[in-house]
């Protein structure tokens, strides 16, 4: 169970109540990450290796690319998981908790379900209550999830190997994936973000495709090498005047430098430390979260 504790955010003329959402131990856990010798390279290794995921996929770079997709897809995956006799996923009660959460609009949810079906990723269900029209996910929404479950878990088996393998054999066990599921969303239920432990990280999440641009610039930090801004346009299908907005506000914020010298390819951008601390913090986070609901998956699984 995550922790209750709640406290006030101040934004603006704004108050925000959240709750901290973090697991018994978990900063301890993160902590314990960090400190090992070799974390900025294994680090840097899941961004590069998340990344390259994306990079000309084009269902992963316009449907899960930011903090508000990537959080409505868990939440249809939750939906999907539910026992036989449950409401189940329909468009309503996804558009309800969407509202609830602060995650998107109403009519963004109806844009992204729209999609998902357009590309085949969700589909009409057959429902015993004829007022109610079900929705189902299809494998191809499962295994772009299992991909990326499975470059975390790989990477999560470098420092928690029991748990990291384990949670690689059971991916396509529907059990095991409702609990680990589940316990992702936990958190982000009780108003938990990743903003709220990494502030660095809301320059980027909250933008289409921002996340995937801050894990490239982490991903190449050690080799000085910068990255150009229609490089990062091309990698992630978004456009050049968007990446041109998201560095501006980067660079503003001291997380990443522009280099205007970039020869033929034009300017550059390399990651400034605060971005490196900040994405390092990011993957201990996510790893730690991808632990608690491997065991999770686990336990559901050894539950009678």
């Amino acid at each position: 169970m995550v922790a209750r504790d709640s406290a006030t955010v101040r934004t603006g003329d704004s108050t925000l109540r959240r709750f901290d959402g973090l697991m018994p131990g978990e900063p301890q856990e993160r902590a314990r990450l960090r400190a090992r010798p070799d974390f900025p390279w294994i680090a840097r290794q899941a961004a590069i290796n998340i990344s390259d995921s994306y990079r000309g996929n084009l269902l992963l770079t316009r449907l899960l690319n930011d903090r508000g997709r990537f959080v409505l897809s868990l939440l249809i995956l939750d939906m999907h998981f539910e026992k036989p006799g449950s409401p189940g996923l329909t468009t309503g009660r996804l558009k309800a908790e969407a509202i609830s959460l602060d995650v998107c609009s109403p009519g963004r949810v109806g844009a992204i379900l729209a999609a998902f079906r357009v590309f085949g990723m969700i589909a009409p269900a057959p429902d015993s209550d004829g007022r109610r029209r079900r929705l189902v996910v299809t494998e191809k929404l499962m295994s772009i999830h299992r991909e990326r479950w499975r470059t975390m878990l790989n990477t999560l088996a470098l420092v928690v190997p029991e748990e990291g393998e384990r949670g690689l054999r059971h991916l396509d066990d529907p059990v095991f994936l409702a609990a680990f599921v589940r316990a992702l969303l936990e958190p982000l239920r009780v108003g938990w973000r990743p903003a709220f432990d990494i502030p660095a990280i809301g320059q980027f999440a909250e933008r289409d495709g921002g996340l995937l641009i801050a894990l490239a610039l982490f991903g190449i930090g050690l080799t000085g090498q910068p990255m150009s801004i229609s490089q990062l346009a091309r990698s992630f299908r978004i456009s050049r005047s968007h990446v041109v907005g998201i560095v501006q506000d980067a660079a503003a914020a001291g997380l990443v430098r522009r280099v205007e010298e970039q020869g033929s390819r034009g300017p550059g951008v390399l990651p400034q430390p605060a971005l490196i601390d900040a994405l390092e913090q990011f993957v201990a986070m996510a790893l730690v979260r991808q632990m608690v609901a491997v065991r999770a998956g686990l336990a559901a699984i050894d539950a009678p």
